[in-house]
Order: structure tokens, then C-alpha cells, then sequence
């Protein structure tokens, strides 16, 4: 077991390694349970979350979807969340890297004259996930949907399906009551689906370079930082938190940093933390580290100085001083 935002889930099932290679060929089951879950009702739940998040809700229809960041006015990220469109004046959402706590602490203050109702659950629904190249195909043999990109579909149990890749092979979360969860579980691992655990997620992440936040960013951290501006922001939407920073990025192209994969020969330990320096200057802190059979990927918001493919870069840890090449994101 491991825990993750004060959340006891699993680190694995086998071993991290057989895990990747099981969702890297065919599809891996995740219980995601420290996730929690938001929903909006109401007349003005639509222009509400337009004006607060940075993808387009205004134009979402029902069985639509989109992921978002919540940022503050300086356009900072202090937060990410998928939010589903489930009816005209309803939307609901997945959190990444804060708790349903502090979203209603935060979000109940802008809530003034506004007709939104409000709730929030840190469990219930649950959120699975699976992930891998055979996901669409383990969800069609135990009998459930598989909604395309930018899609959710709710069956008729009330078990809702929505495209979402977390780890950059493709995939899915199933989003579930707690009256659901056993037996959904069972029929997907019936189904040809690896039970696999957090630490096979972070892995597969790291590889193909897609950061966490806030593991691999601070509340400081710029969209176009963490490299996940086009997949989170609406340029074209309107007036939102933090649009004017976040659009003058944009469209003057002046990010100093920005998200990279580091490869690392061998596979030391205790690299999150290390200091990465090019030509001696730091150009960055390597925030999240997997071992692969290539040896270690790392990834680290990096300066300019460290942009070029093939750098060669220096990273002290406490095991020692080494070499890593940055490598260009997938």
C-alpha cells in the first residue's frame, strides 16, 4: 500500500514492472479512491464554471466532457479537474491534486449571487480507472460502453464511463457507487483487465511525460509550464480566473520553463529533489523518477538553457553527482 493525498490505496498487486508491461500490452484496473468528486446544478451552473475554470464549459452539451485547471488570478494552477456535462444546468467533476474540501472552501466564496447548488464527496462515487491499448476492448466485453474523446456515457445502473487517458497508452475511468464498486470491479478483471496498483500509474506517466500537480509543480506552476495548456485552456471562451496571464503566455510564446523527461543511466535512488544544473548554473529540480528497463526517467520543469534534444545535463543527488540526457516529450 502507499498513500496519496492522505489516502491509503495500492502501490501494486504483483510488481510495478509486470503491472506496466501487463497495461502497456493490453489494459490495467486502478482503484483511484483518494479522488474526489464535485457537482453544480443550477440556472447559472454553466456561466459559473466558465467564469472560474479555463476550458470552454460555456459550449459543453449533455455527454460531453473536458479537463480544466482551476487557477488563481495570476493565473497560477492550483488545481486540475474533469468536468462532465450530465444535463442542461448540471455539471459534474473528478478532481486531480486537491480534495473536495478545499474545493467547496474555495469555491462557495464566488458563489454569491449566483443559483448554484454546491456538493461534494471525498469517496462516493469511487473512480476507477483502466488504462492501456485493449481498455476500449475489456469495457465492450464486460458489457459497457466506450464513449470517444471528449465523451462520457451514464448506463442505465448509473455507472458512468468517460474517456480519459492518464497515462498516455489511452483509457478510461468508471466512475461508481459504493452499492457498484465490488462487482464492477470483478467484471472488468473478468474481462481480461490487470488488476495494477499507483505505482504502475506513475510510471507509464513519467514515461510518456505527462506531469501530476501538484508532484510535479508547485502553486506557482503556469499551465504552459507543466504542459498541459492545450489539453486545459480555451483561448477563445471569454473572461475566466487568471485569463489575462494565462492568454499573454500564450500568445507572446514566453514560457522561461517548461516540463521534460530526463534520462538517466542505471537507476539510482533518491532522485526526487536532485538539483539539475547545465554548465553549472541550476536549471531546475527533478520532481518525479521512474525506473524503466532503459534505466530512469525523470521529470523536471526545466530553463531554457536545458531545452535542447540530446542535452546533456548534471544532477547532484544524495547518491552521488551523474549525467542525464533531456529527451524530447512524446
Amino acid at each position: 500500500m502507499t498513500t496519496v493525498d492522505d489516502w491509503s490505496i495500492p502501490e501494486a498487486f504483483s510488481s510495478t514492472e509486470a503491472e506496466c508491461a501487463a497495461a502497456s500490452q493490453g489494459a490495467g484496473l486502478l482503484d483511484l479512491a483518494h479522488i474526489g468528486t464535485i457537482s453544480l446544478e443550477g440556472p447559472d451552473a454553466r456561466r459559473f464554471a466558465n467564469g472560474m475554470f479555463t476550458n470552454n464549459i460555456r459550449d459543453l452539451e449533455v455527454g460531453q466532457c473536458g479537463r480544466s485547471a482551476m487557477c488563481d488570478d495570476r493565473g497560477r494552477v492550483q488545481g486540475l479537474l474533469d468536468v462532465y456535462c450530465t444535463d442542461t444546468d448540471r455539471f459534474e467533476g473528478v478532481l486531480e491534486g486537491v480534495t473536495a474540501e478545499w474545493f467547496e472552501s474555495r469555491y462557495e466564496m464566488y458563489i454569491v449571487f449566483d443559483d448554484v447548488e454546491m456538493e461534494v464527496s471525498q469517496g462516493e462515487p469511487w473512480v476507477l480507472s483502466i488504462q492501456g491499448p485493449e481498455a476500449a476492448a475489456v469495457l465492450t466485453r464486460a458489457g459497457l460502453p466506450t464513449p470517444l474523446p471528449g465523451h462520457h456515457i451514464q448506463t442505465d445502473s448509473g455507472t458512468r464511463i468517460v474517456n480519459k487517458d492518464r497515462t498516455g497508452l489511452g483509457g478510461f475511468d468508471v466512475v461508481v457507487s459504493t452499492a457498484d464498486i465490488e462487482d464492477t470491479w470483478k467484471q472488468l478483471i473478468d474481462a481480461g483487465a490487470c488488476a495494477m496498483g499507483h505505482g504502475a500509474l506513475d510510471q507509464l506517466r513519467i514515461q510518456n511525460g505527462r506531469a501530476r500537480w501538484p508532484t510535479d509543480g508547485t502553486e506557482k506552476s503556469l499551465v504552459h509550464e507543466l504542459g498541459i495548456n492545450e489539453e486545459v485552456c480555451n483561448f477563445n471562451k471569454g473572461c475566466y480566473l487568471g485569463q489575462e496571464v494565462i492568454n499573454r503566455i500564450d500568445v507572446k510564446g514566453q514560457v522561461n520553463k517548461r516540463i521534460h523527461r530526463i534520462h538517466v543511466e542505471g537507476n539510482p535512488e533518491n532522485l526526487v529533489g536532485s538539483a539539475v544544473f547545465v554548465d553549472e548554473k541550476q536549471v531546475g529540480t527533478i520532481t518525479s523518477a521512474a525506473h524503466v528497463p532503459e534505466g530512469t526517467i525523470a521529470l523536471s520543469v526545466l530553463r531554457k538553457a536545458a531545452w535542447g534534444e540530446n542535452q546533456q545535463v548534471q544532477i547532484s543527488s544524495s547518491s552521488g553527482d551523474m549525467t542525464g540526457t533531456v529527451l524530447v516529450q512524446p
